[in-house]
Formats: structure tokens, sequence, C-alpha cells
């Protein structure tokens, strides 16, 4: 029987579902820890779970909105920052707190942080050091080792003598490439394969069959350097993979998780060993442990420095076909002579990776079965969106909005395409200020979704009705049909409406890709990808390049998984957000928005090119109605309009939703200054912003406004200026005070009067106005307001009103940065920036 004092209580904060899955994860393998775990999400607080009550608790907890809480903690979160609460209120517990957040946004995990900073204030104490992970480099930089340390950290709190060797010992198993039976010396202690099939599974054998057949017949070509990395992989088909599973954890506690190394190995779950040891299972444990790490570390340079190499090769590359996808080399070495290796790539790995052993995530257990209903028809149009699952930061219901107007912005030669989309709001109670944004329930691109069915061999299937069910002893805990499938669905209508096709696989999905990979070579890549070993080429060529399903199913020809487990690892399909560009003032009925359509080129492992889930949407569903403010449509959109001209008439709706983020507002008080940065689309909500305060104006004719000045910046004067004519409009009727504007890519006319270049990005106009901007925000309470970018603008931005502030001030650069920082707390310098 386990120790009664092995229990520790697991909580998650999720917005999009990251957090949670995280928290699964970690409760999924905690028992082979010799660890009770309970799950729950925070909005359970006192009636699943009390922290007044528990003595070791561990927080998974990302960050939303202007560094918000995820809306399953805000109940938590308030509950918690009570004033009355005593100093001693948590000093029984004990805790641990990993943070997920984006680096790209200022309040970098600020909700963890908050916990964490509370938590302490309250008396709690943290046994393991609070990770923060960064969506901008990607979480598993220091969610994996995070959670490899946590086990052995968590046994130390709860008193537990550490995990022996013979406790790892008792979880080895052994894997192979193929379905030969795994040399001697495993004892009978060996965990049964939990990827072995199970009943109502989709039967696709003859689809397979004939896929199989294809590869035969050439259809499924595989590059040159397949097979001369085969030759070097020491005929790695003949031989078996071997994988050692074990729980034993060797990471020490860390001082600060700002240490952690994603390249660190650490002794635990499967290992496989380089191609020329993979004939049986090293006995010396730290011998083959020290050959990991070294080879891991080499690894990632290597891989690293070749990068840009790699990828500027791919910039060129127009060929989509498997062989061509990432860094062919066939034509820079010699055929019948050595392999010349010129880099890594998706599909290539390169010495020392190729050659190493290496650690791979546990094996996910299934957990969903598919059964069919053939004998059903459904009408897929009457199923409610995400099987009427909430939404995201949503304020609202879901409203039906029709579609009035759709207008290009820029010019045909513009590098982007900028569309304003009319709605009408009038039946519908979707009561919205200037500033706030809301949620659009987008579907999936249809031809992505018929390739993606087509590649996995779901053709006969795809329209046939379905319903959903947790495997019966599935080793998965907590293990639950996802709450956004419909009772009743398709394959078609749930790839199309409720699954996140285009993101990016994480390191556990490329780990159940490798158990239905049949090459050999090809499973070794995808080892490869997924270790920790491989984590520089996880990053390079799956991470960065934001590769899609599809691309790395378009790259390993051989990998065709199950539907079900796509159910389990694909993400929700996430709504896209936007800013309202319009005042409710002057158009009660109507609402307006501003996107770029977003176009994603092939190359760098994308396997053809494709625009926005959500732009590119929008952008095909309005074609035919589009009218452009320079006149010149291109000649296929005139096509298109005048076929289309008889359904004009027709109602055109997308799904809506208010979001619940209200923090981007006009200040009640029309006396108080706005300065208001905002380049590209990010200037939509300023328009908005102007039109409310012109009509408030009109409204109070004794009121006082404070001044407004709008720094804009495009590319180019004249094919991406977007409200050009409203912005002048405005300025010349005395609502915008000043409008200061500036274009990137035009060559100035003439140099300004002190003799400077001309500004080229708002931030130059900022610092230029730096006077005026440190006089308003420091000495009459204006509200700095800045929305777009937040890689680079919003960034660059930040460090010049820190230099404006420093300057005005006379101080240092640190109380410059201080005073920046309040000025933030005190809602007096606003974002609403995105990546």
């Amino acid at each position: 029987m386990p120790a009664q004092n092995n229990r520790l209580i697991l909580l998650y904060g999720s917005q999009t579902g990251q957090a949670k899955a995280i928290a699964e994860e970690i409760h999924d393998n905690a028992e082979k820890h010799g660890l009770r775990t309970d799950l729950f999400g925070l909005e359970l607080t006192e009636k699943k779970f009390d922290v007044t009550k528990e003595s070791c608790v561990l927080f998974v907890c990302s960050t939303t909105g202007d560094g918000d809480p995820p809306d399953n903690a805000s109940k938590f979160f308030r509950r918690l920052k009570k004033k009355t609460l005593p100093s001693d209120h948590l000093a029984h517990l004990n805790y641990a707190v990993l943070g997920l957040g984006d680096s790209n946004y200022t309040n970098f995990c600020n909700c963890p942080k908050t916990l964490d900073k509370r938590l302490q204030e309250l008396g709690a104490k943290p046994f393991y050091p609070t990770g923060y992970a960064d969506d901008a480099v990607g979480l598993e930089i220091v969610v994996d080792p995070w959670i490899e340390g946590l086990w052995t950290a968590v046994r130390k709190q709860l008193g537990l003598p550490p995990e022996s060797c013979a406790v790892a010992r008792e979880t080895v198993s052994m894997e192979t490439t193929n379905n030969k039976q795994p040399p001697g010396g495993v004892t009978d202690s060996v965990d049964p394969d939990s990827s072995g099939e199970t009943e109502g599974k989709i039967d696709l054998k003859n689809e397979r069959t004939k896929t199989e057949g294809a590869e035969k017949n050439g259809k499924h070509n595989v590059n040159p350097e397949s097979d001369k990395v085969r030759e070097s992989h020491s005929d790695l088909e003949d031989k078996e993979i071997v994988a050692v599973t074990s729980s034993e954890d060797s990471t020490s506690d860390r001082a600060s998780m700002a240490d952690i190394d994603a390249t660190d190995v650490v002794e635990k779950d499967a290992q496989i060993l380089p191609p020329e040891n993979q004939g049986g299972v090293s006995t010396t444990k730290q011998s083959a442990a020290g050959s990991i790490e070294n080879t891991a570390s080499d690894s990632c340079v290597d891989a690293t420095d070749s990068k840009i190499t790699d990828k500027s090769e791919n910039k060129t590359a127009e060929d989509t076909s498997p062989e061509k996808l990432e860094g062919d080399t066939s034509d820079s070495k010699n055929r019948d002579g050595p392999i010349v290796e010129t880099g890594p790539s998706l599909r290539v790995s390169v010495p020392p990776l190729c050659d190493s052993g290496l650690t791979l995530p546990a094996k996910p257990a299934p957990y969903l079965e598919v059964v069919f209903h053939p004998e059903e028809s459904l009408c897929v149009e009457e199923l409610p969106l995400q099987g009427d699952c909430t939404f995201p930061s949503a304020a609202t219901d879901v409203v039906m909005a029709t579609v009035t107007t759709a207008t290009r912005l820029t010019r045909h030669d513009a590098v982007k395409t900028a569309l304003d989309i009319g709605l009408d709001v009038s039946d519908m109670c979707f009561n919205y200020e200037p500033g706030d944004s809301f949620g659009v329930v987008c579907p999936n691109d249809e031809t992505e979704v018929q390739d993606l069915i087509d590649r996995l061999g779901l053709t006969d299937h795809a329209d046939v009705t379905f319903s959903v069910k947790v495997i019966e002893g599935t080793k998965k805990r907590a293990a639950a049909v996802p709450a956004h499938l419909p009772a009743r669905c398709t394959i078609r209508h749930a790839l199309l409406t409720c699954m996140e096709i285009r993101a990016v696989p994480k390191k556990a999905f490329l780990r159940m890709l490798v158990e239905h990979t049949s090459d050999a070579v090809q499973k070794r890549r995808l080892q490869e990808l997924c270790s920790k070993q491989g984590t520089a080429d996880y990053a390079s060529f799956i991470r960065e390049p934001n590769l899609r399903l599809l691309d790395v199913l378009t790259a390993f020809p051989s990998c065709c998984p199950p539907f079900e487990q796509l159910l389990e690892m694909l993400p929700r399909l996430q709504p896209r957000p936007y800013s309202v560009s319009s005042s409710p003032l002057v158009s009660p009925d109507r609402l307006h928005f501003v996107f770029n359509i977003l176009d994603i080129p092939s190359g760098s492992g994308r396997a053809a090119a494709c625009t926005g889930v959500c732009t590119g949407w929008l952008d095909r569903l309005t074609r035919h109605r589009q009218t452009g403010v320079y006149g010149d449509l291109a000649e296929e959109d005139r096509v298109a309009e005048k076929m289309d001209q008889m359904s004009l008439n027709d109602p055109l709706k997308i799904p809506i939703y208010l979001r619940t983020n209200t923090h981007f507002r006009l200040p009640s008080d029309l006396s108080v200054p706005l300065i208001m940065v905002g380049p590209g689309t990010g200037v939509a909500p300023f328009v908005g912003f102007l039109q409310h305060r012109e009509k408030q104006r009109e409204l109070s004719h004794n009121a006082v406004c404070g001044p407004t000045w709008l720094f804009y910046g495009c590319r180019h004067r004249d094919r991406d200026y977007l409200y050009r004519e409203e912005l002048q409009r405005l300025a010349a009727a005395g609502v915008l005070d000043h409008l200061v504007v500036c274009f990137s890519r035009d060559e100035p006319v003439a140099m300004e009067t002190d003799g400077a270049p001309p500004a080229r990005y708002v931030q130059d106009n900022l610092r230029r106005h730096g006077d005026d901007v440190g006089r308003m925000l420091l000495d009459e309470g204006a509200v700095l307001f800045v929305c777009g970018d937040a890689k680079n603008m919003a960034k660059d931005v930040n460090e010049v009103i820190i230099q404006i502030v420093q300057k005005y001030k006379d101080c240092t650069i640190q109380e410059a940065r201080n005073t920046v920082f309040q000025l933030r707390q005190d809602k007096h310098y606003i974002e609403d920036i995105w990546t």
C-alpha cells in the first residue's frame, strides 16, 4: 500500500488549455513516482478543494489580457487578495508554482508572479523554485526540466525516501522500430505497450494498405538522402531501438529556475541508444547518462549554428514535394561518394545528434475511442458551435452578425492587404465601447481540411456520423471527452470547426507520431525532434517556422496517426480577437474592425503557402462584396463581384461575441489628455476613440476636452495609409490636435528642420516630441495608449518612453523604469498588443 503522506494537489488556471494540459501531464506521471494527486481547476475553489486545508499544492497558471488571471482563476484570485486575510492565513501551506507567459508582453507571467508573492505574504512556503515558461521562445525549454526536478522536490517535501534504482527498473520497457521481439535480459515486470489496439477504433486497414502500396509504387518518394542516412545509421532498419523508461530522477534542486538549461539531461522517461548500440541495453547507467549529456550539448550547438544557412536556402524553395521541403542537399554531394552533410533540416539530422542516445518524453496513453454510426444522418449546420462549450474571455453569448461592408484600405501593390469589415448588430444585445475587443468564431480552411483527410486516409469516413467515448481501463488519469466536441459529429466537421489543425505540434504530439511511423529513418528523426537532445532542432525546424500537422505529415510520409489520437492531441480551435474601430455613439447599430490578411509562404518546412485561419476566411467570405478606397481591385475580384451581384441581398453572417477585457477604454473625464500610438492596423481602436470624442463634444457643449495626439506609421504614404481621409478630417475638425505620421519605406523628401533624418517609425516621432510627451504624462495626467505589434513596436515604444521620462525628470534609468512601471499600475500607460 502506498504511504498516506504522498498526496499532492494540482491546481491550474488556464485560458486556452495549455496550463491545463501541463497540469494533466504532471497528474498522469505522478503515480509512477509514488505520489497520489488530485487535479482541479482553480474555479472549483471551496467546492472541490480548499487551500486553507491543504499542506502541499502545485499551481500551474497562465496569464491573459493585460497581465490578468485566466477566467477560471479570477474568483480564486479575488479571494486570495482580500486585505482582511491575516499574514499567517496559509502558514501551513507548502507550494510550488509553474507560470506560463509570453515575454513579448510587458506583464510577463504577471499572474503567477502575483500568486507567488501573495502566497508568501499569507505565510505559505515554496518548496521548489518557481518556473516561468516563455511561449515566445518555447514553453518546453523551462517546463520539461522543471517537471523533471519536481519529483525529487515533492518527495523530499512529503518526507518520502528518494526513488531507488529498483523503482526505475520496475518500469523498464523495450521499444522497437519493427515488430521483432526485443533482445533478452528484460524482466517480467515490463509494462505492456500502452499504444496497443483497442476495440472501437477506426479500421483504416484498406486505406493504409493502399497508402503502403502507393509508397512501393513510388507515389511517396523519399529523397536520396534517406538512403544515405539509412546507411549511416548502421542498417537501422535491421536493428531494434531500445527504450528504457525510468522513474528515477537525478535532478538536484536548483537555486533559481533562471538557471534551467533546456539541454540538461535527466535520467528518466525513454532513453534511446545510438544506432551502433541498439543491439542491447546498457547496464552501466552512469556511463550511458554521461554519453547522453555530452552528445546533447554538442547537438544543440551544432544545430543552432547551422540554422541560419539552412533557413536562407529555404527562402527560395518552390518545390513543395517531400524531397524538397527542407534542405535538399542532393546536388551538393557526389551521389556515388560519401555523404557530405550541409546541415540539419526537418527531415535530416547530422552528427552528433544522429549518432547519440536519446531521452524521449513518456509515451502518451490513448484514451479516446471513436464509434461510427453510419445508420444516422447528421445535419452539421444545425450542430451547436463547438458543442456549445463556453468560449475563452466571453462576456456575451455568441451572436450571428450580418456583414454590411467589406472595404480594402490598401492599394493593390501594398505589402499587406488591410480589410475593414462592417457588421450590423442591431438585432442583438451587443453593447460595446470604443477600444473593446470581440471574438470571431472562425472555421479552418476547407481545402486544408480536405488535404488532411486525404493524407490520413479518412476520405471514406469523413462524413460518417460518430461519437466519442473514453476507453475503458485507459492509463490516462482524469480522461474525458473534449467538451468542445459535439455529442454527434463527423470527421470533417470536427477538423473544420473544433480542432486547431494549425497548432504547432508539441513534443508529446511528435512522440505520439513516432508510434505510427513505419519508415525506420523517419521514425528515428521524429524521435530526435521530440527528444531532449533534439531541443535545438525542434526549435529550429518545428516551433520557429510554426509548422502545422499537415506540414509534418507531408515531411514524414510513412507517418499515419489514427484520428482518435488527433482528437486527444490537437487543441481546441480558438476564436480570433479583434479590436473595435468604431463608436456606438456614431453608429449604435454598426460595428467596424480592421485586419491585415495574413499571408504565410511555403518553405522552411511549410508544405504549401496559406493565409491566416480567420483573416483568410473573412477575405474569401467577403471577396465578392469588397470595395477598395483606391479603386484598384484586381481583375479577378471584379469578375467575382460581377458574378455574385445576384447574391448581394443574401445575408452574410459571422459568429461573434464580446470579450471581457475592457481595460483599453477612453477615460470618462474628457479633459484628460490622450497620447495614442498605433502603427498599421494598431490605429483601429483610435479611430473609434476619436469618433467617440467628437460625438461627446457635440453632446457636451461646455465640456473642456484635453489635447489629443496620434502617432501613426505605415510603410508607404500612398499604399497603406489606413483611414487616411478620416484621420485628416478629424484633425481638420479639431478633434485630433496632433496627427504625427511616418512612412518607413518611402524615400525621405527632405531633412527635418533640426537637421535630423525624417522619422521612419512611431518611436522616432515619440522621441522627437519627447518634451511634450513627458510633460503630458508626468505633469498633466495624460493616458498613453499603445496598440499593435508586441514583438518589436511595443518594446521599442516602451524603451523610448523610459528615455523620455529619464530626460524629463533628470533621473537615473532605474528611476525612470520605476516611474513607467507606476504609470502602468495607475492605468496611465495601457496596451492592446498582439504577436
